[in-house]
């Protein structure tokens, strides 16, 4: 049996999304008609709808049947925030259990996985003779055509031979990596990885000068031996905070040290600090993880033939791999980001809709509120579209409106009569006037556009430099020009409950909730 993991973080996380996530928590914007962290709950779901236990040696051609039960969100927001999310995917996915579990404080990637460690491993329904062997762990704001198969093919092929090499260590975890350029490698995780064997033998976050081309997607399938690592990196933590080491300082929330100090009496020492321990994922169990990883492997086929799929043949003995992937892969970090992914993810459903068409016998339907449309006319609303185009079923949009390319359109928004939008995601509730234009924008909850406007952002302020390969999207762009202090060139954003009146432009700007425009402005953040 298998299990997810899916990091969402808090609060106090997204800030760079804003204002996009003052009303709603980044981890369910909508994305090409999905929450950003349905998008994972339905890789997780493609991998099969009927739990299997892990074959054997003898029967590796299985790997594709292997699924994931149970779907767990790890995070610190508010339970009320996530219940109808919960309530809605639990009813799209009614093979799949899906839970939240609520931090009680921020404790990193690592520590928040060590706190619920008895959970994640839990058997589903207490079913003792069903064990959880491996789990996905997903940071919730990547973005991605997800790899989950070739990964299960890459972890449980080597953890199958290590029965036959006693002498070497089993697999802990197989991270997802990409290839990047040699600019853009400083701004993510780094590995040096062996090509032939695929062992990480060396691991640096955000290094300050170059290290690899070869990056940390933040997806991740763990073994249940995981945890002992992580409980070694714990405890040395611990004796090291206790012997005054600088270097391994252990790291404790404020609100959980009062918490300790009171309870003190009432739990064991290991539990008291683990609930409160600050630990990640990337520079505490990566690092230790790539400095042990095995030297010695035996390669069967190395898997270098060029193509844009995972290395499937590479066998070794090493602690930590790097299943490296061409399929696409971004992270959400900004609002310019969410409509690179709207194009990408539109265009995935667009294949997998495809696919179902080719392959009649298929038995992996969408789930039922999904649905893109990408005739050049509508059968039912009759308006047109160009290439790939959302639209909630409860959306009202008029026959002469030209939707496309890549546009995903809310539910209960309104679409009026002569509009043209391209490149953009209208949110729930929105009202677009009549020919009226929108290109590059991201139009907020219950924002109205009077007629005869024209809303529009940078085309490509951040995307990918097509003509360089392995280019990603730039992270961390400057919001303001450090010549004359205006805001650079970006999407542009209507903040929830925005009425901006008929016949205004708005270019390259950032509008914050509840404003009402009655002027044109260009390269401002209207406060």
């Amino acid at each position: 049996m298998l299990k997810a993991v899916i990091l969402i973080g808090g609060p106090s996380k997204g800030t760079r999304f804003r204002p996009l996530s003052l009303d709603v928590p980044k981890p369910l914007f909508p994305v090409a008609g999905l929450p950003v962290v349905q998008h994972h709950i339905d890789a997780c779901y493609r991998l099969g709808q009927k739990r299997s236990s892990i074959p054997g040696d003898d029967s590796k051609s299985n790997v594709g049947k292997y699924c994931v039960a149970e779907v767990l969100l790890l995070g610190y927001y508010g339970d009320d925030e996530l219940a109808d999310f919960l309530l809605t995917a639990t009813q799209s996915y009614p093979t799949l259990r899906i839970r939240y579990l609520r931090e009680p404080d921020a404790l990193g990637t690592a520590g928040g996985l060590y706190h619920f460690r008895d959970t994640i491993l839990a058997p589903l329904d207490n079913n003792e003779g069903e064990q959880v062997q491996a789990f996905f762990v997903m940071n919730g704001d990547v973005c991605a055509d997800f790899p989950l198969d070739e990964m299960l093919h890459m972890h449980f092929t080597n953890n199958s031979h290590q029965s036959q090499h006693q002498q070497k260590q089993p697999v802990l975890i197989t991270v997802m990596a990409t290839e990047t350029t040699r600019q853009q490698s400083v701004h993510y995780g780094c590995m040096v990885v062996d090509k032939e064997t695929n062992i990480i033998q060396h691991y640096v976050e955000k290094p300050s000068t170059f290290v690899s081309n070869t990056v940390n997607c933040g997806v991740y399938l763990c073994s249940p031996r995981l945890f002992e690592t992580i409980a070694d990196i714990h405890l040395e933590m611990l004796n090291s905070n206790g012997n005054g080491n600088q270097q391994h300082t252990a790291r404790y929330t404020t609100s959980n040290k009062n918490n300790i100090n009171q309870q003190q009496q009432q739990k064991p020492t290991e539990e008291r600090v683990a609930a409160a321990m600050v630990m990640w994922m990337e520079q505490d169990v990566l690092r230790r993880l790539a400095g042990e990883s095995g030297s010695s492997c035996s390669n069967i086929n190395s898997g270098g033939d060029g193509s844009g799929r995972i290395k499937k043949d590479a066998i070794c003995g090493g602690v930590a791999l790097a299943a490296t992937t061409r399929n696409w892969w971004s992270q959400l970090k900004t609002a310019g980001a969410a409509i690179y992914a709207n194009r990408h993810y539109l265009s995935l459903r667009q294949q997998r809709e495809r696919l179902l068409q080719r392959e009649s016998v298929i038995d992996l339907p969408l789930p039922s509120p999904v649905k893109c449309r990408l005739a050049t006319a509508d059968p039912k609303g009759g308006y047109s579209t160009i290439g790939n185009v959302y639209v909630h079923p409860s959306a009202q949009v008029h026959p002469t409106a030209l939707l496309g390319p890549n546009v995903s359109v809310g539910e209960g928004a309104c679409i009026d009569q002569g509009v043209r939008i391209k490149e953009s995601i209208v949110l729930q509730d929105a009202v677009i006037g009549q020919h009226s234009l929108v290109m590059h924008s991201i139009i907020g909850r219950r924002a109205k556009v009077g007629a005869w406007c024209r809303v529009e952002g940078s085309a490509a302020c951040s995307d990918p430099n097509p003509n360089v390969a392995y280019a990603k999207m730039t992270p961390q762009l400057p919001l303001f020009n450090a010549l004359d202090g205006r805001l650079n060139p970006s999407i542009t954003i209507l903040g929830c409950g925005v009425n901006v009146e008929s016949e205004v432009v708005l270019l390259n700007s950032i509008v914050l909730p509840y404003k009402t425009l009655t002027r044109s402005y260009k390269n401002e953040i209207i406060l």
